[in-house]
């Protein structure tokens, strides 16, 4: 079975948005069954060819977009875990641009429109046939109605771009028109042979959107990749750790806090909040901040390079309040965010939605009892706890709101004197987020894709 990804993002060479995660990870887990992937995506500003000893091919990919014609580079390689790698590279198109959404929206469609289509010429080029082709995300989306063989589209979130009408003869094929707007995700799922979500609930979200038929959806949960999230091989942690011997998760914690102008204290409960990916929880967080804060605890918020400005504002004033309580970092590196999850006691992942989750996996895994917004894949994922710690996995809330928030978090810190604390963190450390499920169902929906029916001879 050859399989294409399709993709937007590929980690670690591109991005950190889920399309990324999985377009980077999944492949690993499919080759234990029989399936090997190749993945197209984009060559961008700060992909380095030579860093990754991707090699450039002699032939180019031509194709047209509003009456020009394209000739783009295709630059051949594998990454640690044997995938084969194609980026297409145009010193015009993504040479100077580090993602998709750079640029007015006209740039933005010529963009998409271009990729789509060099994608399915590479697919329909290449020398070893593909079986079945699997789009990543809303962008992955417009190369499905251009290609013949069965695709497989996986939508990742609820947000996806659209284009003015205007644009239409740009985008041709990859985008269709609804209520008024071109979009690539609308016309991805029209044609897609089978759409997968990572969770129930988004794919019944779905389902009701697009009118998908209960024979073209399937759920199939995320993983996290346990050769970058594993707190016994983690290079970014000053200790390691297992659920067996947990000594070294309470050197990470006074690690970070030392690192971070707080207190040494392990008989306070650290809660972390990972910024990096998501806004809505930490905007939630906001409201209930002065009220925690003014228990005996320890917050850690980190936030990505390109953070909204006045969020953390609002927590920097937090900081400036309460400096033995609560520590804020901007411009987050990989390091920190590994150093987090190993040094918190807690984590609270609480967007608004949650079609694929992913803070609350890394939790599990570094013994970080995470406090969820029950919703989405978060939903699937976290089991509320019981008063004495002896059932659940974490703490959950219904509803986006302050007050159920506070409650929550509350019920957390009050967990966390108890005996049963240690036994709820080693017990979750122990649940398999591995890619290992999701390759297992992907691997069997791309058989029934290709296997013809059965005819009953009678």
């Amino acid at each position: 079975m050859h399989v294409s990804f399709v993709t937007a993002e590929v980690a670690p060479y591109s991005g950190s948005s889920p399309s990324a995660e999985v377009a980077g990870a999944l492949p690993k887990g499919l080759r234990a069954h029989d399936t090997s992937v190749t993945v197209i995506s984009p060559l961008y500003r700060s992909i380095d060819p030579a860093q990754h000893a991707l090699a450039r091919r002699l032939s180019k990919v031509e194709v047209e977009v509003g009456g020009e014609t394209l000739a783009f580079e295709m630059y051949t390689g594998r990454n640690v875990s044997g995938v084969q790698l194609i980026f297409l590279g145009h010193e015009d198109v993504f040479a100077e641009v580090d993602s998709f959404f750079e640029g007015a929206p006209e740039a933005v469609a010529r963009r998409l429109a271009a990729f789509a289509r060099a994608a399915a010429k590479t697919i329909a080029d290449h020398d070893e046939p593909f079986d079945v082709v699997h789009a990543q995300g809303s962008l992955g989306a417009a190369v499905v109605p251009l290609v013949s063989v069965p695709t497989v589209l996986s939508v990742h979130g609820t947000d996806a771009p659209t284009f003015a009408p205007g644009l239409a003869s740009i985008l041709g094929d990859s985008a269709i028109q609804v209520g008024g707007l071109c979009s690539p995700l609308h016309a991805g799922i029209a044609a897609a042979s089978r759409v997968t979500s990572a969770s129930r609930s988004h794919a019944d979200e779905l389902m009701k959107r697009h009118d998908i038929s209960e024979e073209r959806m399937t759920a199939i949960p995320r993983g996290i990749d346990a050769s970058v999230w594993n707190p016994l091989t983690d290079a970014h942690l000053p200790s390691r750790f297992d659920p067996v011997d947990l000594s070294g998760k309470a050197k990470c914690k006074s690690d970070l806090q030392r690192d971070l102008d707080l207190p040494v204290r392990d008989d306070l409960p650290l809660i972390g909040v990972d910024a990096v990916d998501d806004t809505s929880g930490p905007a939630l967080f906001t409201k209930v901040a002065s009220q925690l804060l003014r228990n005996d605890v320890q917050v850690v918020v980190v936030f990505g390079a390109d953070a909204d400005g006045a969020l953390v504002a609002t927590f920097e004033e937090l900081w400036d309040r309460w400096p033995d309580r609560i520590a804020v970092r901007t411009g987050a590196s990989d390091e920190l965010r590994h150093q987090l999850y190993g040094g918190a006691d807690l984590m609270i992942v609480a967007p608004e939605h949650a079609p694929a989750g992913g803070g609350d996996k890394r939790a599990h895994r570094y013994g970080a009892l995470p406090i969820v917004h029950r919703t989405g894949a978060l939903a699937d994922t976290v089991v509320d706890c019981d008063a004495k710690l002896e059932t659940g996995t974490g703490f959950a809330f219904d509803g986006h709101d302050a007050d159920a928030l506070l409650g929550t978090v509350q019920r957390a810190i009050a967990g966390y004197g108890l005996d049963g604390f240690a036994d709820l963190r080693a017990r979750v450390m122990r649940i398999d987020h591995s890619w290992e499920r999701s390759a297992r169902m992907l691997a069997t929906l791309y058989v029934d894709l290709i296997t013809p029916p059965q005819i009953d001879a009678a």
